[in-house]
């Protein structure tokens, strides 16, 4: 699909990835861009183009809403996520899995279903952000390793219901990036505008293209390992407590 002239709802925009999905869509040429966030009234965006829109993914009247709202919408990018960086036996908060799977899974549900039948009317594309650790398990954040997980299950059951319908449906999963949500984890990490530019370069791409987006050496490395050797990939990763 072209980002010039398309209309966007980006989730989880008030910093970080999200915030520059907004801006690379934007200077990208895109026509309009919701931008979903908790709290609008802490928006940055000095653009006519951008509509803030109150949005947590756990809530569906907000979802609904939302989606009621972007009714113009050709490309959806659920961005918002969470991690408690807990591990799944042992954590300190017995609630953080729970946590997770309500945002990085249930909330990203809830995006999907409620912007179906927009983009299937209108044409349009679905991206799904979600990370190699969707692929492997790190005991550090393992309860976010198993929301992840969900979601890239969901998100593939999300497309092939969708294929028939002309929805193009993206999941991303991207390494380590700089941002606060791995501000744990070492380097090197990925920019934030790398993953922007490799979204936008996968959905511009077109019909043919691969719809599993990894993002960064780390991650392409991940999936290289996996396809040789999952057992070896996954006792390395198990080594890193």
């Amino acid at each position: 699909m072209r980002i010039k002239d398309s209309t966007v709802f980006v989730s989880g925009t008030n910093r970080g990835v999200g915030a520059a999905f907004v801006a690379g869509l934007l200077a990208r040429g895109a026509r309009k861009v919701y931008a979903g966030m908790r709290d609008p009234q802490a928006a940055r965006f000095d653009d006519p183009r951008v509509v803030p829109v109150t949005l947590d993914i756990t809530v569906p009247d907000q979802v609904a809403r939302a989606a009621a709202l972007a009714g113009d919408v050709t490309l959806l990018v659920n961005n918002a996520g969470i991690n408690r960086l807990e591990r799944v036996a042992e954590p300190r908060d017995p609630n953080a899995a729970r946590a997770e799977m309500e945002v990085n899974y249930f909330g990203t549900l809830a995006m999907c279903r409620a912007f179906a039948p927009t983009l299937e009317r209108n044409g349009g594309a679905l991206v799904n952000m979600l990370s190699i650790l969707a692929r492997v398990a790190l005991p550090s954040m393992g309860s976010l390793c198993a929301s992840k997980a969900a979601a890239l299950r969901m998100t593939e059951g999300v497309r092939a219901e969708l294929a028939a319908r002309g929805v193009r449906v993206l999941a991303v999963l991207p390494g380590a990036i700089d941002t606060d949500m791995s501000r744990d984890f070492p380097p090197p990490k990925l920019a934030v505008t790398e993953v922007v530019d490799a979204v936008c370069a996968a959905l511009e791409a077109g019909p043919g293209a691969a719809d599993d987006i990894y993002v960064g050496a780390m991650a392409e490395g991940v999936a290289a390992g996996l396809a040789a050797d999952r057992a070896a990939v996954l006792a390395q990763f198990a080594a890193w407590l």
